[in-house]
């Protein structure tokens, strides 16, 4: 009888906070089975520090966030494509896309703080909680399922294709869009892909 053989897939990501990581180890458990083994080696800091990383061999990404700051946000996608890798950002924060794992969420938002009382709600959280303390992310994640992930895919995809061309602004060969818009949905496919499990 023939061994089977596993598949082992490892990605650098280096993530603006700790939300981001907390979710790419959940994400690595909720993909994990016999024949195969997702990792994400992460990192904590700004898009400038992928170019000091680029002896890394694996696949790379950024996670990080628009915040208001259109300067900081195309310096981070120009980062990205000096050192030939993913970019996997959220406008206005990653905080839409945790909300897209259970919810329709297309309003645009004027403040990073627009979506605290949403994810507040939708993840059963105390009405004061702080949704950036790693005690409440672990509590956020920990509701999300694989089939969530691929919800959060669909929904994200769905706030692409309501934009319009000439809603866009195309920057170092990618166009991005004003909130609500992401590309984080696109690394994750992409992970999927590259392990066998459909995103659909």
């Amino acid at each position: 009888m023939s061994k089977r053989q596993i598949i082992r897939r490892q990605y650098f990501c280096i993530c603006e906070g700790q939300q981001e990581k907390i979710y790419l180890s959940h994400l690595s458990s909720l993909l994990k089975t016999d024949v195969r083994q997702i990792t994400f080696k992460t990192k904590e800091g700004q898009a400038k520090k992928i170019q000091s990383h680029r002896h890394i061999k694996y696949d790379k990404a950024i996670l990080f966030d628009y915040d208001g700051n259109s300067i900081e946000f195309e310096r981070a996608l120009h980062e990205c494509r000096k050192a030939s890798c993913m970019h996997a950002y959220s406008n206005l924060n990653f905080d839409l896309w945790l909300l897209l794992h259970k919810k329709d969420f297309s309003s645009s938002v004027t403040n990073n703080n627009d979506y605290i009382n949403e994810i507040r709600s939708t993840y059963k959280l105390k009405s004061d909680a702080d949704i950036k303390n790693y005690k409440e992310v672990t509590r956020i994640v920990e509701q999300i399922s694989l089939c969530d992930v691929k919800d959060a895919i669909k929904r994200a995809k769905q706030i692409r294709e309501h934009k319009l061309p000439n809603d866009g602004h195309k920057i170092h060969g990618v166009t991005y869009y004003g909130n609500p818009d992401l590309s984080i949905h696109e690394f994750i496919m992409r992970v999927f892909k590259e392990c066998g499990e459909s995103a659909a």
